[in-house]
């Protein structure tokens, strides 16, 4: 038979096997609906778009993929899943193609744990309904394609429950070992499974009771997961000789959902940091009010503290927000956290609930519950799954709630849904009304109404926070139409929208609009009236257009609110350059060196004003500075969650520019090797530096290293085709 027959023969047989295998077709069909929703992603223009935590997850992999393997620094998120994503790009290249269809195999596996767990608690039918539910789920579906943990940690969720019901099956030591290294995977991937695991090892006792046995299951359990978590915790001892379990984000996050301005559905600190609050910013706080340098864990620890302090301090408006919290839990409302859910929705048919909504699932799992409690059939796994919900709700209602947070638990109430739905339907079909019938349909439709409800008054049409974010990738891309276009959206959207007028006018000051860059910083500094970033632009609008006392003005006060921002220092150093004022310019460069952390920047601006001042020594001194600067931690590194900032805190940039400098004056004092030295290391650092081409080429001509000089002058005709500069060199060549 020809191979395209057999082919066909093998094809026309396919429905008998799904029909056969249905797991199988339920599965086939989640593929489907993924690879249709990833082909339709990989169009938009917003597949590039990383945001906030998947961007920061994105940079940390990459430099993981590069080498940077053991960091430098506490971790401040939980790590496994973004070595895990570094590994992947380690194999494939940089790929987010390769990163979110990653993200859909995980979401399949979990698919699958769902339908194994299901069928140790209910049915094979309620199994599979549930798999399928599961399989269409559309938050589910979103959140595997974002470069975030949320779908890795509920994986590992599943798998850890399902491990554990399988080791009371068996009976045997090693499952529970096995139980114990999946939760600590899990624990490093999202520590908050931490606080769950108590109610792992009151599952093994009151299984087995409270002998000796039992003890000793427990340990090993307890063992596994020590085990996977003293790897992370040794790394952070090693690294940074602070005793860090597995991450040091626990204490802020703590207190964002503790204070008197917290509303529980955002990750934003009091103001004026508001929700654009970055590392150094919670360091500095930290340090200034204890008056010492802290370490991660003790800074974690103090905002540990001043959150608890809080709530101590103010019981009843605690109570209300924890209450709030709760109710979020169990709302059928999305709460978006990185990217506006609503806004993204609307483009992906595959998105939209369509049946399968969060209040259909929420009231189908009351029925669920009313009908096992009523017909008492709540066994120890069944309740266990309960409790497990339960309790997670109530321990990420300590923090703050949105939809991603929440996915860990959404397989689980998918389970208990599909129990209910077949209830009903069972029931229903043989006309078996009974008393528990009924009070469970009353109180399903009362679990949907009320998830339908939004006593909190939210406005669920607000997509703001979508525009806002696309502007940023489209104006870190220097695509300045597009980007006003809109930032004047998320405006419109809402008016007092966080750094809207701020980055609008960083867009019309990129494109020559002085006056409606400066209207924007003001409308800005109106707003939110401590806002240094929006003071800094104004200086460095004033230095632009010649008002220098003003941005002098605005830097210093820019400086008095956050200290530790380069940009007030570079704009006022210019400045007093401008003005010729050397005492008032190192003065303000000592401290700035004083200050900031991450000096790199100031030592090249401070080396190429000293340059222009004729005074090399100081301006080489500045310039190895730079050269030899460390890069910021990326396991700390603020300007990794932002576009708006990470072009400015690329190190190699900065160091490639100090070393053609370094080459530059070298040239001048007639130091020839270390000009060409420095020009061949600004070269292999950023190979664009046409200026560096250039500085080599005339090293080698002084140098009579004519054949030398030929080489790289065919190399950077071919280069650099254009550039009237080097055009310049070659013309004298000849």
């Amino acid at each position: 038979m020809p191979p395209g027959l057999i082919i066909f023969h093998k094809m026309n047989r396919l429905p008998v096997l799904l029909g056969k295998y249905p797991i199988a077709a339920i599965i086939a069909v989640g593929a489907v609906i993924r690879l249709a929703f990833l082909l339709s992603y990989y169009s938009d223009p917003q597949w590039d778009q990383l945001l906030v935590d998947s961007l920061f997850h994105d940079r940390w992999a990459a430099s993981i993929a590069s080498g940077n393997i053991l960091g430098g620094d506490v971790f401040f998120r939980a790590p496994l899943y973004v070595y895990v994503l570094g590994g992947l790009y380690a194999l494939v290249g940089h790929s987010l193609l390769a990163a979110r269809l990653f993200g859909h195999v995980v979401g399949l596996i979990s698919v699958y744990l769902t339908f194994c767990l299901a069928g140790r608690l209910f049915s094979r039918r309620t199994a599979l309904a549930a798999t399928l539910i599961h399989a269409l789920y559309p938050i589910a579906v979103y959140f595997e394609s974002e470069l975030l943990v949320d779908n890795f940690f509920t994986m590992l969720v599943e798998l850890s429950v399902l491990l554990l019901f399988v080791s009371s099956e068996k009976n045997r030591h090693r499952w529970y070992f096995i139980t114990g290294l999946v939760l600590g995977l899990a624990a490093i991937t999202r520590p908050v499974i931490l606080a769950l695991v108590p109610l792992y090892i009151i599952w093994v006792f009151v299984l087995r009771g409270r002998g000796q046995r039992s003890i000793l299951r427990g340990l090993i359990l307890l063992a596994g997961m020590i085990l996977m978590i003293a790897p992370v915790t040794l790394r952070n001892a090693l690294v940074a000789d602070d005793f860090v379990l597995v991450s040091s984000s626990g204490g802020i996050n703590f207190f964002i959902g503790n204070n008197a301005e917290a509303d529980g559905l955002s990750a934003a600190m009091p103001q004026p940091l508001g929700r654009s609050w970055e590392i150094q910013d919670i360091k500095y706080l930290a340090e200034t009010e204890t008056g010492r340098e802290l370490s991660p864990s003790q800074n974690s620890n103090y905002w540990f503290k001043k959150g608890l302090k809080w709530i101590v301090s103010n019981k009843t408006d605690f109570v209300k927000l924890y209450l709030k919290k709760l109710y979020f839990c169990a709302n059928g409302f999305e709460v978006s956290n990185n990217r506006n859910l609503m806004h993204f929705s609307r483009g992906f048919v595959m998105l939209r609930p369509m049946p399968i909504a969060f209040s259909i699932i929420f009231a189908l799992a009351v029925v669920s519950l009313a009908a096992l409690i009523g017909q008492r059939e709540l066994d120890r796994k069944k309740a266990f799954v309960v409790l497990l919900i339960l309790l997670y709700f109530l321990i990420i209602a300590f923090f703050f709630i949105n939809a991603r947070f929440r996915l860990p638990v959404i397989p689980f109430i998918i389970v208990l849904a599909s129990h209910g739905l077949g209830y009903i339907i069972s029931n229903g079909a043989r006309r078996r009304f009974s008393t528990v019938l009924i009070a469970a349909a009353l109180l399903g439709i009362a679990g949907f109404i009320f998830s339908r409800t939004n006593f909190y008054n939210v406005r669920k049409d607000s997509i703001a926070g979508g525009y806002f974010n696309q502007a940023n990738y489209y104006l870190y891309h220097e695509e300045f139409d597009e980007a006003i276009r809109l930032y004047r959206l998320t405006l419109e959207s809402d008016p007092r929208y966080p750094e809207s007028n701020l980055n609008l006018g960083v867009a019309y000051l990129k494109k020559g609009l002085v006056d409606s860059a400066e209207d924007c910083f003001q409308r800005e500094l109106e707003i939110f009236p401590a806002n240094p970033k929006a003071l800094g632009n104004l200086a460095s609008l004033y230095y632009l257009t010649g008002q220098n006392q003003s941005s002098l003005s605005m830097a210093d006060e820019a400086i008095s609110l956050k200290p530790y921002l380069a940009e007030p220092y570079l704009v006022s150093l210019r400045v007093y350059a401008a003005l010729n004022d050397t005492a008032a310019f190192e003065k303000r460069l000592r401290e700035a060196l004083r200050a900031l952390s991450d000096a790199s920047r100031i030592h090249l601006d401070a080396a190429l004003i000293f340059t222009e001042w004729k005074m090399h020594d100081s301006a080489i001194g500045h310039l190895t500075a730079a050269l030899e600067s460390d890069r910021v931690p990326i396991e700390t590194d603020g300007s990794a969650f932002s576009y708006a900032r990470a072009a400015a805190d690329q190190l190699s940039g900065i160091r490639a520019t100090a070393a053609y400098q370094l080459g530059y004056i070298y040239g001048l004092q007639g130091k020839l090797d270390l000009s060409i030295k420095m020009s061949n290391l600004a070269i292999s650092l950023d190979s664009g530096l046409v200026e560096a081409y250039v500085n080599l080429l005339n090293a080698y001509l002084l140098s009579g290293r004519n054949a030398e000089a030929s080489q790289l002058a065919l190399a950077a005709k071919s280069r650099f085709p254009d550039n009237q500069l080097l055009k310049r060199v070659l013309e004298r060549m000849k």
